[in-house]
């Protein structure tokens, strides 16, 4: 069964970029720190995500666990 953790982006501290995921290449130049942005799930291959927009709370990405118990993730290989 998959967990609950906390879903993660680079975001420029100017705003003036939009988020990037934290598993592709690492944003260049200065001013970019990682920030919280919502709930996902990791799951028991240890993929993370579930190839949507992150949940906005703790209990909806729960749900979304019961709902599917047997989830095995993300990798396909």
């Amino acid at each position: 069964m998959g967990k609950v953790i906390p879903a993660r982006v680079w975001r420029h501290k100017s705003g003036m970029f939009g988020d990037v995921s934290v598993y592709g290449a690492a944003p260049f130049g200065e001013g970019w720190e990682i920030v919280q942005k919502g709930w996902t799930i990791e799951h028991p291959d240890g993929t993370v995500g579930i190839g949507r927009a992150p949940f906005s709370s703790e209990e909806e990405a729960a749900a979304w666990i019961a709902k599917h118990p047997n989830f095995p993730g993300m990798n396909q290989g």
